[in-house]
Formats: C-alpha cells, structure tokens, sequence
C-alpha cells in the first residue's frame, strides 16, 4: 500500500504538464476492451444485471447510454448473461426498424433467475449510474486539469472583481494567489466584502474540466458526480474519434461551507439504504475552488481542522478509509480559501498560518470608498445618487467614530426601498429617508 501511495505522489507532484497532443482537460479514449477498461469482469456484470431491473425491455444500445461503456464490451457481458440464464431475447426491437444490426435491434428482458440475481444484487450494493473510472485513471486526469498549472492574468482578475469596491493592492494580492494555486487566507472585520470576494471566485477559472460519475476502489464504488457541485459545461470542448462517456465536461466546481462544517463531512459519507459511497466535500472540489467561510465558527475547532488537512495541505493528497479499514490516497487539488472576521492568531497557531501562503485583509473602506460603493448600489436599484446626501449621512452618522463598513450603503438602501414599498412610495435617496434607514439599522 506504501508503494502505492508513493507512485500517486509522484504522478501529483509531476508538474510537466500536459504531453503534446494532450489538453489539461483531454478526454480518455473509449475503452474497447475489459482490460482496457479496467474493471473487475464480474462487477460489470453485476453492474449491468442491475440495470437491466429497472427496464422491462431494454437493447444493447439501451446499455450503452445507461453504462456509458462501449458496445463492444457490453455484448460480451451480455453474452454472460444469457449463458447464464439471467437474460433472454425477446426478439427485433419494433422501435429500431432503421438499425440494420440484428445484435443492436434486438430487445432482451431478464428472466425470473435474473430478476431474482438483480434484487439480491441491489440489496447488497444498490448503486446502477454509469461504469465508474478506477482509481488511477482517476489520479492521472486530476494531475493533467490541476487547478495549479491554469494561468490567470491581471486583466482577468480587474474583470472578475468589478462591481467590488476593494483597496488598491487587494486585487493584486489576489491574483498571486490564485495563480500560486496554493490557499489563500481571508480576513478583517466583517460586512466589507471577503464573501463577495469568495464567490467572485468561483469566476476566475473559466475553463472546463472532466469529472467522473464514480470511482472504483477496492470493489467499492464511491459517487463523485454531485449536480449541486459540478454544473455541466454547456458548450463541451470538441474531441476527435471515440471519448469515454463516464467523464462528464463541467466548469471547475465551486464548494463553500461556513457554520455546518464538520469532520464527517471530510470523510466517505456511506449511504446505508443505497449501500454506496458518496464523495466527501473536497474529493468533490478537486481540481475547483473550496471555501471555508466563517472560519473559526464552525461545528469543529480550526485545531481540528488543522490536524485533518495539515499534510493534505503539504502534500497534495488525501487519505480515505473503506468500511472494510482499508485505506487509499486521493488527490487533493483545490483553491481553498479561508475567511473570517475573527483575529488570524486566535484561531490557528504558526505552523498552519505558514501553509496559508497568502493572507490578504480586506478592511473598512474610506469616505471616497463608500461614496463609490454608494454610487453602485444606488445604479443597480434605480435611484438616483446624491452625492450631498451621502456627504450629509457620513457627517451625522460616522463622523463620532462609526467604521465606514462596505455593506452599510447597500443595507441601508434596501431599508428605504422596503419602507417606500411598505407605503407605495418613489424610493429617493435623501436626509429624510436615511435617517429613517440608520433609526431601524444602527443599534445605538
């Protein structure tokens, strides 16, 4: 098993890069054949005999879609299948009159022995998604999309970031940090814009990447494919001559968490009724963005959470652990960002601050600052700035010592839309409706 961790550890940290004639992104040729594809011939079967149970009447083109494997390899399992007595032909498909294959026309249906096989099946393992990928070939599409080897510019940068009123040096240090690849740190007092800053992430790679359904491990099959997390790419990278279909293009993922966070949900989730695994929240961010907001207010201790990811962090890969005890490494390939409102060293001593490369503070604005940020809001609700109404509001209100906090023009704004919808009014930018606003806004 140490040798085997070594040699991922080796693929991952292969910075080369891709070989000629091969996108960050390519996709995996079809296999043509079980050696090809990897997977143990039995699984296969079993895999496909539990399709077969949902569908009444199904052809070999019917398997193809639902296995994502070719044809080639899914006649021989269903060769299997019939010898085996747990499939029949039900004759020409009625449907498939312009497909001149006999083999591809014809419908099958299980038998009473295979529908009986098939329910025995799912009660042990209930998972029928398409084949999965096995673990290597899972490591080596990781390495070849890392999120560490894209190149992201300062223009790229300027344009994600628009609409955020920040200090100067804020979108530079940004922007190293997100072409180091390595895990950025966030932090200052809360309300100014380190959460606008997190989703605003989730824009900067704009690139499309392969992510499996499924992994196979050690005869466990563990779902990776999450419609919550991976939107599928609507316009896929074209590609030449046959692709495997068990990777899905989907733009790089996006995972953020705050309060809820806790150390199971870093661990394989198994499902007990379906009887599979589902990928815990950083498998499924590979090669995509994690974002650990509200840091420090979680369910687990920022110690806690030091001691779990502190040699992902260093060494690029994870360990996960099968019901069975088994253990197995994992790439760890993610922009992970921290952010909170709560002071760096109160949370983490230096050995972790040290791994977060950069930490950049996004602070309290300026009196020009938050007339811009004013200005802004004041566009994007349809009401006219004044910019002597502001000068008026940062007078009364701000000038006793009040912090000028980056979200206060776009609360109090929406204090006087929701009072001139209360009564059907012109929404207007004026003294009397901020001091209505900061009476309802400001605790003292």
């Amino acid at each position: 098993m140490d040798a085997m961790n070594n040699l991922y550890q080796i693929t991952l940290d292969d910075s080369s890069g891709p070989k000629a004639g091969e996108g960050a992104g390519m996709v995996p040729a079809e296999p043509q054949t079980l050696q090809e594809l990897g997977l143990p011939s039995l699984f296969l079967g079993h895999l496909t005999l539990k399709h077969c149970f949902y569908m009444d009447f199904f052809t070999l083109a019917d398997l193809v879609e639902r296995l994502k494997v070719s044809a080639s390899i899914l006649s021989e399992v269903l060769e299997y299948l019939k010898k085996s007595k747990w499939v029949e032909v039900r004759g020409p498909d009625p449907m498939s009159l312009t497909v001149t294959s006999l083999t591809l026309a014809n419908r099958h249906a299980l038998t009473e022995a295979g529908r009986k096989q098939a329910s025995l099946l799912i009660e042990y393992d209930s998972y029928a998604g398409p084949a999965p990928v096995m673990l290597k070939d899972y490591w080596r599409q990781v390495t070849r999309q890392s999120i560490g080897k894209v190149g992201v510019s300062p223009d790229r940068i300027q344009r994600v970031l628009e609409g955020l009123v920040l200090s100067g040096e804020v979108p530079e240090q940004l922007g190293v940090a997100a072409v180091s690849g390595k895990p950025l740190f966030l932090h200052g007092p809360p309300g100014n814009g380190k959460t606008a800053v997190c989703q605003r992430f989730s824009r900067v790679w704009e690139d499309d990447i392969l992510v499996p359904y499924a992994l196979f491990v050690d005869g466990q099959v563990i779902q990776i494919f999450d419609e919550i997390t991976h939107a599928p790419s609507k316009s896929a990278p074209s590609e030449t001559g046959r692709t495997d279909r068990r990777w899905l293009w989907c733009r790089r993922p996006v995972v953020t968490v705050g309060g809820e966070l806790t150390l199971d949900m870093l661990d394989l989730a198994y499902k007990p009724t379906l009887k599979y695994f589902e990928a815990p929240l950083q498998l499924k961010a590979n090669n995509g963005v994690f974002v650990v907001d509200d840091f420090g207010r979680q369910q687990i201790s920022p110690q806690e959470l030091l001691n779990r990811w502190i040699i992902p962090l260093e060494t690029r890969q994870d360990f996960l652990r099968l019901r069975t005890g088994q253990k197995f490494a994992v790439p760890f390939d993610q922009f992970i960002i921290f952010a909170t409102n709560l002071e760096p060293r109160s949370l983490v001593d230096e050995a972790f601050l040290r791994r977060l490369r950069s930490k950049v503070k996004v602070d309290y604005v300026n009196r020009t600052q938050f007339a811009e940020i004013f200005r802004l809001c004041c566009d994007k609700y349809h009401m006219e700035f004044d910019p002597e109404a502001v000068e008026y509001l940062l007078s009364r209100y701000y000038d006793g010592g009040r912090p000028l906090t980056a979200c206060h023009p776009r609360d109090l704004l929406e204090q006087i839309l929701d009072y001139c919808r209360y009564y059907q009014l012109t929404p207007n930018l004026t003294q009397e409706n901020l001091d209505r606003a900061c009476h309802s806004y400001f605790v003292v």
